[in-house]
Parts: structure tokens; C-alpha cells; sequence
């Protein structure tokens, strides 16, 4: 997942703006002889840009849920009251995000339980992430934005230049303590991707902590039926 931090100040958005229109072209058009007719034309302007006013404040999870209604560009996390812009996945990362839904899916497990990017609660209100891909154990209430842990049974990363250490070391221990049973994060950037598999444990100082480990290639993982999720 790429995460760029966002500074706790009003922001601005970068949009553009499209409209298509038909272009008459005729005589008088200062355009060669012969290529009277009409054209699509396309206009590209800047939009206006998105300005958001930040609290004074350390943020909650309700300041983010209305900022992304503001701004649907971008993907929001907040860790301890700390707002990071997540900008969108790259072709790639998008596609094994859908190939793992489609596997899941296809495997019995029901498309309202699987999910793309959502939200997903930490703390009470001071920290919220998106993953990439959550299985829950039943399906969200209507209009649910953050996800309670207690009805998570699997979460995925895909990791992305940029946010290793993010999804390698500081999002496992948020899940693990969270109390989610199962992660599973996605290499990439070097050779085939592969499914790093981990199952809730104790480490060596009674905390909650993934301590079972499975890897296997991604394409391998993809071809067999998926594992059971408690």
C-alpha cells in the first residue's frame, strides 16, 4: 500500500475537469480546404481545488469518514490521530487485490463478506486503516464506514514501493493486537509474488502477536483452494 504522510494544515487536491464538445468545422474556420465536418474535442482544466480546514486537534476516525466523502481520490489512514493520504494503487497492486477477491469469491466465500479497501477500525476512535483485501465473518451493517476488528477474520497487504515498513512491521502489530486471527501480506518487488501467511499467536512477552508462518507463490496459492478461515 503507498502512503504518504499528510501535514496536519489545509490540503489541496490536484483535479482536472473533462468535457467533450463538437466542434463545427467549416470554411471560416482558418482550418485547410476540405476538412469541413465535425470533431470531438476534448478540454482539459484544473479543478478547483480541495480545501479542507483540519481540527486543532488530534483527529478521530469521524473527521476522516468526512474527508473521504470530500475526496474520493484518495484512501485515508489514521494512526494515533495521524492522518496518512494513501494515493491510488498502481495497475498491478490493483489487479492482485482482484485476483484475490475473485479466488476468494469464487470459493464459497460470499462477495458481501470479502472486501476491497475498507475500513477498518484500530482503536476507538484515534486509529483507522484501509487494507487492502478483508474477510469478515459477517457481513457489515448497512452504512458501516470502520470495520470492528472482532468481526475481521483476515486481512491482506499488498506491499508497495514506499510502504514496506509500513505493512512489514508496523501494521502486523496493530492487527495482531487488534486481535485479528489471520494476515497475509503480498511481496512483489523482487521475482514472482508471494503470500506471506501468519496466524495469531503469543510471542515471548505474552502480547498478541502473528508468530505461524506460510509462504508459498502467490499463482500457487491462487490455484488451490484457499485455506480455511476460522
Amino acid at each position: 500500500m503507498n502512503t504518504t504522510p499528510h501535514p496536519a494544515s489545509p490540503a489541496a487536491t490536484p483535479q482536472l475537469l473533462r468535457a467533450t464538445a463538437t466542434l463545427k468545422i467549416g470554411s471560416c474556420s482558418g482550418v485547410p480546404a476540405g476538412s469541413a465536418g465535425e470533431v470531438d474535442v476534448t478540454i482539459v482544466h484544473p479543478a478547483p481545488p480541495l480545501l479542507v480546514q483540519l481540527p486543532g486537534r488530534a483527529l478521530t476516525l469521524d473527521d476522516v469518514t468526512q474527508l473521504a466523502t470530500a475526496d474520493e481520490l484518495h484512501r485515508y489512514e489514521l494512526a494515533e490521530g495521524n492522518l496518512l493520504v494513501m494515493p491510488p494503487a498502481d495497475a498491478e497492486h490493483a489487479a492482485l487485490i482482484t485476483q484475490i477477491i475473485v479466488w476468494l469469491v469464487t470459493h464459497g466465500h460470499s462477495a458481501d463478506r470479502v472486501l476491497a479497501t475498507p475500513g477498518l477500525r484500530i482503536t476507538e476512535s484515534s486509529s483507522g486503516r484501509s487494507p487492502d483485501v478483508l474477510v469478515l465473518c459477517r457481513p457489515a451493517p448497512h452504512g458501516t464506514v470502520w470495520i470492528d476488528p472482532a468481526d475481521t477474520l483476515l486481512v491482506v497487504e499488498v506491499v508497495s514501493p514506499g510502504s514496506e515498513n509500513l505493512d512489514r512491521m508496523i501494521k502486523p502489530g496493530e492487527y495482531a493486537r487488534a486481535g485479528i486471527a489471520r494476515f497475509w501480506r503480498i511481496e512483489r518487488d523482487r521475482g514472482p509474488a508471494t503470500a506471506h501467511m501468519y496466524a495469531l499467536g503469543t510471542d515471548e512477552r505474552g502480547e498478541p502477536a502473528y508468530i505461524s508462518h506460510r509462504a508459498t507463490l502467490l499463482d500457487e496459492l491462487l490455484a488451490a483452494a484457499p485455506p480455511h478461515l476460522p
